[in-house]
């Protein structure tokens, strides 16, 4: 019982210490509800809590489930995540995490959980004057004229692959290195898919991997896969496509849906941020191509494009995603 009690308190330490440091007026209280919450957990639970704290998330944790009521999960991502978060409105659960359906208790696991980006001011425009000085071939598929069918004809992006579409698949991801396509295209069939740079035991795509077959990359590329980390999750919800960046640096997106379709620009996700990249509900209003005729470019609007660390754009250094070191392309079906 005394090693028992010895082992329960240094994990309660070590998740005190952890704790995100708040100045204001309130920390005190918020301390004391931090604590009043450590009681509750059982030894498995602190053990489950402080595994994620301790990795920041990249080891495979568990749910920590308690009784919805005051909202435990909203006290447990600002105790160890964001102090700044004050309701659940700001929070969305990760679709990885086990406990979503569960009718009578809540995730408390500060790591299943992301923010939901809400952008205070526009992103930087995205410019075409540069566009003419690439040739066809080192165009981003989605910066292609192309017609919408329900095959995958042979583009820049399939490169003759699958000419027929799984019905069972929701989209199809490529990767590319600056202008370089690099591995094969990757078929996702289940909600959800992680999209990762170097992790042991992840599941999901694994970008190192993909790039151990390719071509000797430039530094740039080297440096920014490195950055990757734990990637984004994409998913497939109810109301369109969400990407969920689970890295410590920010991903920029790029999707019609986002913005203004006469003047599209990407949209910065910050480092532990969710944000809905594509709303079907949407493209359908406004004619995005989901009728499959005669929906030509330049942009293919089913086409999501995701930039890892760095930006593009008349703000930015780099004018195209053609340009950046480490991006990928969501083609969603039935699309090419």
């Amino acid at each position: 019982m005394f090693m028992f009690r010895k082992r329960r308190s240094s994990l309660t330490r070590r998740l005190e210490k952890a704790r995100k440091r708040r100045s204001d007026e309130t920390s005190r209280t918020f301390e004391e509800a931090a604590k009043g919450l450590l009681k509750k957990l059982n030894y498995d639970q602190l053990e489950i809590l402080c595994t994620a704290v301790d990795s920041r998330g990249r080891d495979a944790s568990n749910c920590v489930l308690l009784p919805p009521d005051n909202q435990p999960h909203v006290l447990c991502c600002r105790t160890w995540r964001w102090p700044e978060v004050h309701e659940s409105g700001q929070l969305k659960r990760l679709p990885t995490c086990s406990s979503v359906t569960d009718p009578v208790y809540i995730c408390c696991n500060p790591y299943h959980w992301s923010r939901i980006c809400l952008p205070d001011s526009p992103p930087p425009p995205y410019t075409r004057f540069a566009m003419e000085r690439l040739k066809p071939e080192d165009r981003a598929p989605s910066e292609v004229p192309l017609v919408c069918r329900d095959t995958f004809p042979g583009s820049l992006t399939t490169d003759g692959e699958d000419s027929l579409m799984n019905p069972r698949e929701w989209c199809k991801l490529a990767y590319w290195e600056m202008a370089q396509r690099v591995g094969p295209l990757y078929p996702v069939e289940m909600p959800s898919v992680n999209v990762f740079g170097d992790i042991p035991f992840g599941d999901g795509l694994c970008l190192k991997t993909l790039a151990l077959h390719s071509f000797s990359p430039p530094d740039p590329v080297c440096r920014t896969r490195c950055k990757i980390g734990l990637g984004v999750t994409l998913s497939r919800e109810d109301d369109g496509i969400w990407v969920y960046n689970r890295s410590e640096n920010p991903v920029f997106v790029n999707s019609l849906t986002l913005e203004d379709p006469e003047s599209p620009s990407p949209t910065k996700v910050p480092a532990e941020h969710c944000l809905c990249v594509f709303d079907p509900i949407k493209a359908a209003y406004q004619n995005f191509g989901w009728s499959f005729t005669n929906c030509y470019g330049p942009v293919d609007p089913n086409s999501v494009r995701i930039s890892f660390v760095k930006g593009w754009g008349r703000h930015y250094s780099r004018q195209e995603i053609t340009s950046c070191p480490c991006w990928l392309e969501i083609l969603l079906a039935p699309c090419r």
